[in-house]
């Protein structure tokens, strides 16, 4: 054989070779259905990833699913697969204990559960929280601002909470009000809010209702707190009708219908910022966030029921790469990684928000028993 003819056999050989030892990799990483293989795990040996299931708020779905979240939980071994509930209502939900961890939208909420399973609790955490907003639009703000019940300062709309109250107590319609003619509704001065049986978003109104009616101060006897649940709070729900059990509902209903069939929807700033800077942005130009004046922040705790858990605690409260994350989806950070916040919002150059350390008045929310006992008030009533 000539040494061409050899030369051109061994050619042949190494391309065989490659073409096999190529296919055996592709095949090696593409055993669970094609795509890209998932993140590898930091860990010494690509070992299996631990299922950890957990029960949360719905406004942190779209958090724990978001993919970069996912592949920083893989790097530290963890699958993490969670169910919503409302955040009230998790203490009740049958078989939670049997759940990793738990993670309500506000320490009261926490405490609900802490009081029903306490003995199952290991530890809970604080990582992220989010002040209690409103989304509304131009119409509905240009009427309140004329009427006094509305202002912006330094390009951020805030909602007068003690004149709000007023015109609610009053029986107020928006059509009784002052240059009602861009908003020429008959329908009462209301905000949307979800179910308080079972929602903390309309759970932290009601306490910011009740600390502002007693002249800027927290409630402290649970008979001051029944009275002042059956005298006042209560219209708050009830004279809304229907109301969703999950956060997620009302802010769904006003992202499609839109701030004239909503002019006034309980949020978490949270939901806001997210919808803003997460493709696709369904925040439109006749849109505006509104921050009731004084407000309120619910910090979104997570209740450990095993050590897997608390795994999930340490990941949230202290990688960098999952701060970032969470401020992506509208959170803002406790903690050492606190500086995410403002850091990614002001990249994705957002206006109209308040900035950490703007927020000179906010309400304090009271003990849970006050809290529960206003609850249970207002829940007679329905």
């Amino acid at each position: 054989m000539g040494a061409r003819a050899k030369t051109l056999i061994a050619g042949v050989a190494l391309i065989v070779a490659a073409v096999v030892v190529a296919g055996a990799i592709a095949l090696l990483s593409g055993e669970s259905g094609g795509g890209s293989p998932s993140p590898e795990p930091s860990t010494d040996q690509a070992e299996e990833l631990t299922v950890v299931r957990g029960v949360i708020g719905s406004e942190k779905e779209s958090l724990f699913a978001d993919p970069e979240a996912r592949a920083i939980f893989a790097r530290y071994g963890l699958d993490v697969q969670v169910t919503t509930s409302g955040s009230w209502a998790m203490a009740e939900r049958p078989g939670i204990e049997e759940a990793d961890f738990a993670s309500p939208s506000s320490e009261i909420a926490a405490a609900h559960l802490a009081d029903v399973h306490g003995d199952a609790v290991l530890s809970t955490t604080r990582p992220f929280y989010s002040p209690l907003a409103l989304a509304t639009g131009d119409a509905a703000l240009d009427v309140l601002l004329q009427n006094g019940i509305a202002e912006q300062r330094d390009g951020v709309w805030y909602l007068d909470m003690a004149a709000y109250l007023d015109a609610v107590a009053e029986g107020r319609r928006w059509s009784d009000l002052v240059g009602s003619d861009a908003y020429p509704s008959s329908r009462n001065v209301m905000v949307t809010t979800t179910d308080v049986r079972s929602s903390n978003s309309a759970l932290m109104y009601l306490c910011l209702a009740s600390y502002v009616l007693n002249g800027n101060a927290v409630v402290t006897s649970e008979d001051a707190a029944r009275r002042q649940a059956s005298d006042s709070l209560a219209r708050l729900f009830l004279d809304q009708g229907y109301s969703q059990s999950s956060s997620s509902g009302p802010w769904e209903s006003f992202l499609s219908k839109g701030p004239m069939n909503q002019p006034l929807t309980l949020i978490y700033e949270s939901q806001y910022l997210e919808a803003q800077m997460n493709e696709p942005a369904r925040v439109t130009s006749s849109m505006r966030i509104c921050y009731p004046s004084p407000t309120i922040f619910s910090d979104h705790v997570v209740v450990a029921f095993s050590e897997a858990g608390q795994r999930v605690q340490d990941v949230l409260e202290n990688d960098a790469d999952m701060a970032r994350v969470i401020a992506r989806h509208g959170f803002r950070l406790n903690g050492a990684n606190s500086a995410a916040f403002a850091e990614t919002v002001s990249g994705a150059s957002l206006t109209g928000y308040a900035e950490d350390g703007t927020f000179i008045d906010a309400a304090q929310a009271p003990s849970y028993e006050v809290a529960d006992a206003m609850l249970q008030t207002i829940e007679a009533l329905y």
